[in-house]
């Protein structure tokens, strides 16, 4: 690597960096989530200086590394995940698992979500240890499973340890935003019943299922609920699968859609559901009378926790640090909505700036990546210290 890309970071050298591209050179693609090499990995480095343990679900190991300052106190934890989407390298600049870091940027897969991200803790952590006067206790949580829905990973870890920390830090890629909410997801499925006949025999009168579907994919882009905020989307309908068809020359008695509703926590699965019957309802006025079958399932749960203690904290020490502290709460879900459901109040994720996530090229800032390092100390000085520090008003 060219040492001059480091000319102005912080003082930890380029270890986050090094550290980042060895995750990166482990194919970690989820599915399948079953590889073995990188969550051993983490556990031998983490286990020069902590105790660790390493939970198993269906194949993919978790791990999971503590340190005890004192009896009493609290407990802080830095959670991540080293699984990556899968991949192909057409298109690539470079290969995706042999990282390049160019331009100030590091490519590869996995750099921005979030083995970039990975690294700044795991040597936010590590510096931890080396730390005096702390208390209670700091939990670093690297999971193989987020990417396919977190119950291989986080969501198995806390119902496996117990564990309920006071204070979680999620340190997936947030561009250095204070993400303080997520929206949830409700996934829908919809049947719709029309006429079977041959394709010849158009110019008769018949509902089509197609048509029906295809209107709706239209109409459910454009539903807004009016509950966006000053930092979070409005909710969003996307249809995201389409099926129909059983030959060329038949219009199809039944189409299928799904939809991905990205909800806010001011709009409910039984918001969603009289939205969408509503626009049913209406399209029966146009198309003749249809069947049509609704289910409907909520599969994360929003959160907005904007006034955390945690949140007041990193708000100090981005200033400090000389950050300007922006709050955010875009995005899809991620694993935080495990600790919501588990009461964890004080919850934050704040990770490095990345580009390109899932996509060709991929790829993380790097003084973005030891800024997040840097942060992660700051913060875990503050929660854990002995004596606290008083916010700046």
């Amino acid at each position: 690597m060219n040492s001059l890309l480091y000319s102005n970071m912080w003082w930890f050298g380029v270890d986050a960096v090094e550290l980042a591209c060895k995750l990166i050179e482990f194919d970690t693609s989820n599915p399948p989530g079953d590889q073995p090499e990188c969550a051993d990995y983490l556990a031998d480095y983490l286990g020069g200086f902590s105790n660790v343990r390493i939970y198993e679900k269906d194949g993919v190991k978790n791990v999971l590394a503590e340190l005890t300052f004192s009896r009493g106190g609290p407990t802080l934890t830095f959670n991540g995940h080293w699984d990556t989407v899968p991949w192909s390298p057409e298109a690539w600049v470079t290969h995706p698992l042999k990282p390049v870091a160019h331009g100030g940027w590091l490519y590869g897969r996995g750099a921005a979500d979030m083995k970039g991200g990975l690294a700044a803790i795991t040597l936010a952590f590590e510096e931890a240890s080396r730390l005096e006067n702390l208390e209670g206790k700091l939990v670093l949580m690297a999971v193989g499973d987020e990417e396919t829905g977190g119950f291989r990973g986080t969501r198995y870890l806390l119902s496996r340890t117990n564990l309920r920390p006071d204070y979680v830090l999620i340190g997936e890629t947030t561009d250095l935003l204070l993400k303080v909410g997520r929206r949830g997801i409700i996934q829908t499925r919809l049947r719709v019943y029309g006429d079977e006949m041959h394709s010849s025999r158009v110019y008769l009168s018949y509902v089509s299922s197609i048509e029906i579907c295809s209107e709706l994919t239209l109409l459910v882009r454009r539903l807004d609920p009016g509950d966006a905020g000053d930092i979070m989307p409005r909710t969003t309908f996307a249809v995201t699968i389409f099926e129909a068809g059983v030959k060329e020359n038949v219009i199809p008695r039944v189409a299928n859609l799904h939809i991905d509703i990205r909800n806010t926590p001011k709009v409910t699965r039984a918001d969603v559901e009289s939205l969408l019957k509503r626009e049913l309802e209406r399209l029966k006025e146009k198309y003749g009378e249809f069947k049509y079958e609704l289910d409907i399932r909520e599969a994360a749960r929003p959160y907005m926790i904007r006034d955390s203690h945690l949140a007041r904290v990193l708000e100090d020490v981005y200033r400090k640090l000389g950050l300007t502290p922006v709050h955010d709460a875009g995005g899809g879900a991620s694993d935080g909505r495990f600790f919501v459901e588990e009461g964890v109040r004080n919850i934050v994720e704040v990770g490095p700036i990345g580009k390109n996530i899932h996509g060709i090229n991929e790829k993380v800032e790097i003084e973005s990546i030891f800024q997040t390092q840097r942060i992660y100390i700051e913060a875990a000085r503050t929660i854990l210290g002995r004596e606290k520090i008083a916010f700046t008003e």
